[in-house]
């Protein structure tokens, strides 16, 4: 059974920034985004507001190897905000992405949120099938996301 740590991280971290880079190309995969896009976004790292106290960065590692990451942040409204959300293809299938969901939840609703969104794309079968199973429901685009086809909410 292998050894599974989720803690807090900086943004900046060297393990987030290692997986966040094929975040970036995996969640633009199939868009008309070019490669230079992608690289900029791949290089800027995860959103700025994912740092306390208006968000936060997890990292998950497995047996020591980082393996896992997904943010959360805090907008203006008692609704939070779940971003790049990633497990590494070598670690799919032990429960991470549903443990990140779970703990990013739990952030949100600490903080006092009464729900949280995401965005996702529909290609991204696995990630969407995630959310469906966790009870996140489709809503209207709140954010206008070129990235995104595909919006859901989850009342805490």
């Amino acid at each position: 059974m292998p050894e599974i740590e989720l803690a807090p991280a900086a943004r900046d971290d060297p393990a987030v920034l290692t997986l966040y880079e094929p975040f970036a190309h995996e969640s633009g995969a199939g868009l008309t985004e070019t490669a230079a896009e992608t690289a900029a976004e791949a290089a800027a790292g995860p959103p700025a507001d994912l740092v306390p106290p208006a968000g936060a960065m997890l990292l998950v590692r497995v047996d020591g190897e980082p393996a896992g990451i997904g943010g959360v942040r805090h907008l203006d409204t008692p609704i939070a905000e779940i971003k790049s959300m990633y497990v590494s293809p070598a670690h799919r299938g032990l429960g991470l992405g549903r443990r990140i969901l779970e703990q990013l939840q739990a952030i949100a609703r600490e903080r006092g949120c009464r729900a949280v969104r995401l965005d996702s794309n529909d290609y991204l079968r696995e990630a969407v099938g995630l959310y469906r199973a966790a009870g996140y429901r489709e809503v209207a685009d709140y954010n206008g996301n070129a990235k995104a086809d595909l919006w859901f909410e989850l009342e805490l």
